[in-house]
């Protein structure tokens, strides 16, 4: 029975780079084979800094190349290529070799939130394997069947999308009109807005298939 995996996931490239853009958003998009040594990434970026993030890419040393293909008012479609040494220090090989497919992934500076199918358990176990081989870091955040019946409990809610959920409401975030901004949730919870906004997407994510 195909399965569904949310965890995080340390890659080099984008992580490092939000830490030297630390306002940006970056949500991965679609994922590419290695054809010879190209490696290539398309990411979708939001923020209102993107000389600051072009900059960041130009000067990041596993960054071969990359293109801005478009841009649509605060955000810009990006095709970035990886030098061919890092094919064996990321994970997204084996998402092929695994058969996962990526349905969500979003970038912070403490690596990739994603959201992924399997064909099985059994290829969630080789994918997570095949991670601890190459040394980089897999936390499973939560587990559902295809059909959204979580293994981990009734919403599949994580500790941290409960607790920004419940902060979130309590101040008044989902009251019609809005109490508080997202910045105001993320002073309460002491995390970063960028952090508050995946937390709190997720989390309705998970309550929605639950229901």
């Amino acid at each position: 029975m195909n399965i569904v995996a949310e965890y995080t996931i340390r890659t080099p490239i984008l992580p490092t780079v939000l830490e030297a853009v630390p306002e940006m958003e970056i949500r991965n998009t679609a994922l590419y084979p290695d054809s010879g040594d190209r490696g290539k990434i398309l990411i979708w970026a939001w923020g209102d800094d993107f000389d600051a993030f072009d900059d960041a890419l130009g000067d990041h040393d596993l960054v071969r190349e990359y293109d801005c293909l478009a841009q649509t008012g605060d955000r810009r479609l990006y095709a970035i290529v990886h030098i061919a040494d890092l094919k064996d220090g990321l994970p997204y090989p084996l998402l092929f070799e695994n058969n996962g497919v990526v349905l969500d992934a979003t970038a912070t500076r403490d690596g990739f939130d994603m959201r992924v199918r399997f064909p099985s358990r059994e290829s969630l176990r080789r994918y997570r394997a095949g991670c601890k081989e190459r040394g980089i870091p897999f936390r499973l955040q939560t587990l559902s069947e295809a059909d959204g019946a979580m293994s981990d409990g009734a919403s599949g809610v994580t500790d941290t999308q409960r607790e920004a959920l419940v902060c979130a409401l309590e101040l008044g975030y989902f009251d019609i009109p809005r109490q508080v901004t997202m910045d105001e949730v993320a002073d309460e919870l002491a995390i970063s807005t960028q952090a508050v906004s995946t937390r709190l997407r997720r989390g309705q994510q998970n309550l929605v298939r639950s229901l």
